[in-house]
Formats: C-alpha cells, sequence, structure tokens
C-alpha cells in the first residue's frame, strides 16, 4: 500500500464539487473563492435533471463564465455519459471550453444515469463498455487534428475533421468513472485518471489494482493514472460537539449517491436491506418516475448511522484530517471534495488553511490565511452557522 513519503509530502490535488442547487452567480462566486484559495479543481455536474429541486443547468455553460472570471485552477465535469452527444459535438465543446480556458478542462466520462437517460427516451441499461470505449476513441481521434476515419460499431466516420483543436494542440485529459471491473479495466488502458465512487482507504488500493494490472497489461505506467475519490466532509468545530443525529442529518442528504453496495460487502459491513430496496440507489433511480424516486428517498432515509458514518466524514477537525492521511496513504492522488458542514464558506477556507498544506507541498495562499484569521474566531464560537453567505454579505467583504 502506498505511503506518503519521509521528509516530504506527496503532492496531492484537491477539488471542490460545485452544487448545482445552489443559484448560477453563487456557482460561480464560490468557483472565484476556490481559486483564491488555492484549490486544484472545480468540478461540475453534468446532468439534465436532479432528484431535489436544483436546476438542471448546462455545466459546460457554466464551466465557460468560470474560466473568464479564474486564471489557474482547472475546470472538470462530474461526469459527462456517452449517450446524449455525439463524439463530433462533444470534442468541438470540449476544444472550444479548452481554448477558451487556456489548457484548464478535465473531461470527467462515465457510462450514465438513469436520471438522465431514461426520461429522455434513452434507454440506460445500453450502457456498455464498448460504447464508453468507442466514444473516447472517436473523441480523441478528433482532436488530434487530421481526418480520421472510423468503422465502428456505433460511429461511422469518414474523412471527418474538426477545425478546432485543444489549446495549443494538447490532448485533453479524461478521467473515467469506473465501478464495475469491465470500466475499471478500460480506465487502465486508455484514462489520464480514475473516479471511484467512495470507497473507504482500508479499500482503496485493492480496488486500485484492477486498473494497475490493466494499464502495465496495455504498457502505460499507472503511476501516471490520477487515482481520485468522492470526499464528502462536514465540519463540525464549535464549542459544542454534534450529536449523532446531528452528524447523520448533516450527511445524510448525500447518503444515496456515495453509499455503494459493492463497497460495504466487501468492507464486511452487514448488508441486508430489506427486498423493497434491492437495486435501489442513486444510479438507478428515475425521477421522473413517483414510485422510483419514492423508493429511493425511503431509501436514503433506511440507511444506517453507523453506515454512513464509513462513507462521509462528519466531526471535528481532527477527524477529517485523519480521513484525508488515510486517503493519501492509500493511494489517492486528487480528492473531489462536496461540503455537507453547516457553514460553507468558513470550512472551505479552514479546509484550505489547516488540511491541504501537508500534502500539496504548498503553503496556503495569502489571501487563504487572511480570511481564515478573519473567520476562524466565529467557526469557534459555532456564530458561522448563523451566518448565511446572503446574511454576512460575505462575497463583498471578500471582494467577489
Amino acid at each position: 500500500m502506498p505511503k506518503v513519503p519521509c521528509g516530504g509530502a506527496m503532492k496531492v490535488k484537491f477539488g471542490m464539487c460545485i452544487v448545482a442547487h445552489a443559484p448560477l452567480q453563487e456557482q460561480i462566486r464560490l468557483s472565484v473563492l476556490c481559486e483564491k484559495l488555492g484549490y486544484d479543481t472545480l468540478w461540475f455536474p453534468d446532468h439534465l435533471t436532479f432528484l431535489d429541486q436544483a436546476e438542471g443547468v448546462d455545466a459546460w455553460t457554466v464551466m465557460a463564465a468560470v474560466a473568464t472570471q479564474t486564471r489557474k485552477i482547472k475546470l472538470g465535469t462530474a461526469v459527462s455519459d456517452p449517450h446524449r452527444l455525439h463524439p463530433a459535438l462533444f470534442a468541438q465543446r470540449a476544444a472550444t471550453l479548452d481554448q477558451l480556458s487556456k489548457g484548464r478542462l478535465i473531461v470527467g466520462l462515465g457510462s450514465g444515469e438513469s436520471m438522465n437517460l431514461d426520461a429522455f427516451g434513452i434507454p440506460w441499461k445500453d450502457r456498455k463498455v464498448g460504447r464508453v470505449r468507442e466514444f473516447v476513441e472517436v473523441f480523441h481521434g478528433l482532436l488530434r487534428g487530421c481526418a480520421m476515419d472510423h468503422d465502428g460499431p456505433l460511429y461511422k466516420l469518414k474523412g471527418a475533421r474538426l477545425s478546432v483543436r485543444p489549446y495549443q494542440g494538447r490532448k485533453i485529459p479524461v478521467h473515467l468513472a469506473s465501478l464495475g471491473p469491465q470500466m475499471q479495466r478500460l480506465a487502465g488502458q486508455v484514462a489520464d485518471g480514475w473516479k471511484p465512487v467512495v470507497i473507504p482507504p482500508t479499500h482503496y488500493d485493492g480496488y486500485f489494482s484492477g486498473i494497475r494490472q490493466a494499464a502495465l497489461e496495455a504498457g502505460r505506467n499507472p503511476d501516471e493514472i490520477d487515482r481520485g475519490v468522492p470526499f464528502a466532509f462536514a465540519l463540525f468545530d464549535g464549542p459544542q460537539q454534534p450529536t449523532v443525529e446531528q452528524l447523520a442529518a448533516a450527511v445524510r442528504p448525500y447518503a444515496g449517491a456515495l453509499v455503494w453496495e459493492p463497497a460495504i460487502e466487501q468492507m464486511g459491513m452487514e448488508w441486508n436491506p430489506p427486498e423493497r430496496f434491492r437495486g435501489v440507489g442513486y444510479h438507478t433511480v428515475n425521477p421522473a418516475d413517483p414510485e422510483s424516486l419514492r423508493l429511493y428517498e425511503e431509501y436514503c432515509r433506511w440507511l444506517p448511522d453507523e453506515m454512513l458514518s464509513r462513507f462521509v466524514v462528519a466531526g471535528p477537525a481532527q477527524r477529517i484530517r485523519e480521513q484525508v492521511r488515510a486517503y493519501v496513504q492509500a493511494g489517492v492522488t486528487h480528492f473531489e471534495i462536496t461540503n455537507a458542514s453547516p457553514d460553507v464558506v468558513s470550512s472551505i477556507v479552514w479546509f484550505a488553511c489547516e488540511v491541504m498544506p501537508e500534502f500539496t507541498g504548498r503553503p496556503p495562499t495569502a489571501f487563504a490565511r487572511a480570511m481564515n484569521v478573519l473567520i476562524q474566531p466565529l467557526r469557534k464560537l459555532g456564530l458561522m452557522r448563523r451566518l448565511l453567505p446572503k446574511d454576512l454579505d460575505i462575497w463583498k467583504k471578500v471582494g467577489l
């Protein structure tokens, strides 16, 4: 199992998932804030619809807006699928955004979810690994700038040539969301990064082993594959420690998306859901079907608190630091953060100042240090939970 090297921190990247239920202007402001705080990446959900009342805005348009307001932070989809767009249109869109952002795009790609497909007449069950493989092949081929011929089972191209290329002709990295063994094998063969579901640190390297083996067989260096993990945390750092019920309440909205049945079984945890929940989960729920949505919501309420605690980290600062450390020792090189904390702004600042530097090899930015000095006393007194960004007008105070 990989270890943090002695005498220096392993350089790790930290990205922030931008929640879709925030108003568009707040998404842009939060993105700018993350860059000022020193985060490495921003991840945007590429959905047509969501399970809650969030607007299904176009991730690519939002990323384009963010690209004009930022300079360094990388932008990625979490995740796109190979069903809704022809790879030629997808490649054109990606190359255009890569030029606009001056080479900062990462494409996150998976096999899709029912909520974005079934209700729109695209069968989610047609999520063959071969479709993803061919999509990636055509995507990269079209972005090389040469005329392309391709005769595959899904796409037929003859002399196809895109008139746009990525920034400075670079290869746009593709990170694959890989759950099953076939997708993991594909990730080892063709992906620049791996985007799994939540896997506890104790089992992370075991899941990566299939990707490592596939990469070696393909003549690739597995150490060059970016190894991601979704990292949901809720910081409770006030004078009074939260109860188990409060911790569970903070993370339960993310339960269905983060708890993965095969990982539960691998960890040896007892898993005996009622029969009605067999096959129910984030990837299978169809929000256009009232019965499917009702069962999913009931399933999320049923998930035991102890199980949630294995997939979402909630509690005091030290517990969150220790979990990050455990993941890095397991081989994670890229954290994709979902922030479930009661006070979002102060916890983002805290994480940038007091967690990230140990693993990135970089000190906190001057902006992050100044913000932490301003906000930390309020957080320690438990006041930030009552001072939401709208009430505090925090955006104006930090020059956003």
